[in-house]
């Protein structure tokens, strides 16, 4: 178990616990799989970085309240196409990651480049505040 100064994610279901710990694959039969993510941690802040190939800006939230970050999306399908064969997942989905307390939850900010939304989570100097805030992505 990771000790709390780090971002852990929170699991929605026993497949995406599989799926991230033990790389075991998984099976879905519906519904959009969740992007995969990078958590990067160096001397001032915290970066997650995900995969969002195909998605816009506009379907893309960012939430912090207490000490859980959330990132919601949506990848919507084009329907005017004819698909020969689809791999790709289409849908919303939404994943949340428990923040650890040394962080600066009133300066996180985030940008989406090439299919990467990247979100920074600068490390705390100073008092801890709570309260909830959305996060503008650039």
């Amino acid at each position: 178990m990771l000790p709390s100064r780090y971002i852990r994610p929170t699991f929605s279901t026993f497949d995406d616990f599989l799926a991230d710990f033990f790389d075991v694959p998984v099976k879905r039969t519906s519904g959009i799989k969740t992007p995969k993510h990078d958590v990067i941690e160096n001397d001032k802040e915290f970066v997650v970085e995900m995969a969002l190939a195909g998605v816009k800006k506009e379907d893309v939230s960012i939430d912090v309240e207490k000490d859980v970050l959330t990132i919601k999306a949506e990848r919507k399908e084009v329907k005017d196409l004819n698909y020969n064969r689809k791999e790709t997942y289409f849908g919303k989905f939404e994943r949340m990651f428990v923040l650890p307390e040394d962080v600066d939850k009133d300066n996180i900010d985030a940008s989406l480049s090439d299919g990467i939304l990247k979100v920074i989570v600068p490390k705390l100097v100073g008092d801890i505040k709570v309260g909830k805030k959305a996060i503008e992505i650039k």
